[in-house]
């Protein structure tokens, strides 16, 4: 895999379509996988859908790749 950069952010391993598990405990869609959708390169912020309807923005640490 490799990093992707926008404009100098860093994604990490991320791109559009990756799968990801959400690790930040404190969050309540903890432990569940979804996939990249969207990257807002304002906030840094990265788009995650979860069973084609629900998504929600993750900072990168808050994700891991499943």
């Amino acid at each position: 895999m490799f990093r992707i950069l926008l404009r100098g952010i860093n994604m990490g391993n991320l791109k559009i379509g990756s799968m990801v598990k959400i690790i930040d405990q404190e969050d309540g869609m903890k432990d569940q996988i979804g996939a990249v959708v969207y990257f807002d390169e304002k906030r840094e912020k990265i788009l995650v859908r979860f069973g084609g309807v629900q998504q929600l923005y993750y900072a990168l640490d808050q994700l891991k790749e499943y």
